[in-house]
């Protein structure tokens, strides 16, 4: 469009061509890109039709979960321009969504946040629920992993939208670039903005704490304030994610899947957290073992071992399946 906004129905057209076309060609790409944001607004008289009231109800019809996503009680706290509000928790006890309720045009609003997102299995199922429920999408993420960087380079990009190369048809749009200054911790790039349509380009495996990560993450933000956003991009997330920019169409390439990206996070946050620990920690565990010699170990399992995981690891895994990924990248990392 000419002021540079995301309108999904124009994504393959080139400027002037009429019609309502879908998503630009994914250009024979295999593999997908991952919804990581939804938020969804719903009438509150479909909701109460359909019996869904309850709120653990709704979520487990939208969602097709079990007990994977568990809704708090509905508090008297506002959220979003909505008078009373739940909180969504995963099975493992992080708020991963939140529920507003009361008022904002009798509707009923739904969010998940990226780790809440991982719990959805068949996007497919959530599109056709919104569309019986006559839904409609106010935001939605969806992200690509250059797991290797051999696609996505976020200071080749910064270059490109100094030069024009994200217009679609009219002026270009704005862009920021935050710099790490060499320290490692990740470059990001924006091009848009929020309300609209933006790109977030960043040094994914940096910001995990691997410094030498070329993993790189393409994130576009749709957002449905002035547009309304098709229920195909839960369906068919690589096309729209390629339709938004011409430019993204140019250069992705390659296969992302939520399996692959929850191993690159174990990979890199466990990789990550070993340094710590032998930077910070290990002079300390060798005064341990040189005190106490073959026993130091049970000493640090009666006074320093306890439960939990570390933080970093929260939104990725956590229970059997982290320890499981995670013995398996840090025993390929030692090989």
């Amino acid at each position: 469009m000419a002021d540079g906004t995301f309108s999904p129905v124009g994504t393959g057209e080139k400027p002037g061509q009429g019609g309502a076309l879908g998503p630009g060609s994914n250009t024979g790409q295999k593999g997908g890109a991952l919804i990581d944001y939804f938020t969804a607004v719903l009438p509150e008289s479909e909701v109460e039709d359909r019996g869904l009231s309850n709120l653990a109800h709704l979520v487990q019809t939208l969602f097709g979960t079990r007990d994977e996503l568990i809704v708090s009680s509905i508090r008297e706290k506002s959220w979003q321009f909505y008078s009373h509000s739940a909180v969504i928790l995963d099975r493992e006890g992080e708020m991963v969504g939140r529920i507003g309720l009361g008022g904002n045009g009798s509707t009923v609003c739904v969010s998940l946040s990226g780790a809440g997102c991982r719990w959805v299995k068949h996007w497919d199922r959530v599109a056709r629920q919104m569309r019986e429920m006559r839904g409609r999408l106010s935001r939605v993420d969806v992200a690509f992993d250059d797991y290797d960087g051999s696609c996505l380079n976020v200071h080749a990009l910064r270059e490109r939208a100094g030069n024009g190369d994200f217009a679609m048809g009219g002026r270009p749009p704005a862009h920021r670039f935050l710099s790490d200054e060499g320290h490692g911790t990740g470059c990001t790039l924006y091009v848009g903005g929020k309300g609209h349509k933006e790109l977030c380009v960043y040094e994914k495996g940096k910001q995990l704490g691997l410094s030498e990560s070329t993993w790189t993450r393409a994130e576009v933000r749709l957002y449905g304030k002035h547009v309304e956003l098709p229920l195909d991009v839960l369906t068919k997330p690589l096309q729209y994610l390629l339709g938004s920019y011409t430019v993204l169409q140019e250069i992705i390439k390659g296969v992302c899947t939520r399996l692959k990206t929850v191993r690159k996070s174990v990979e890199a946050t466990g990789e990550a957290m070993v340094r710590y620990l032998h930077r910070q920690i290990g002079p300390t565990l060798h005064l341990l073992r040189e005190t106490f010699g073959h026993s130091w170990s049970d000493f640090a399992e009666a006074r320093i071992v306890r439960e939990g995981s570390p933080g970093r690891f929260r939104g990725i895994a956590k229970g059997e399946a982290l320890h499981s990924m995670l013995r398996e990248e840090l025993c390929l990392s030692a090989a």
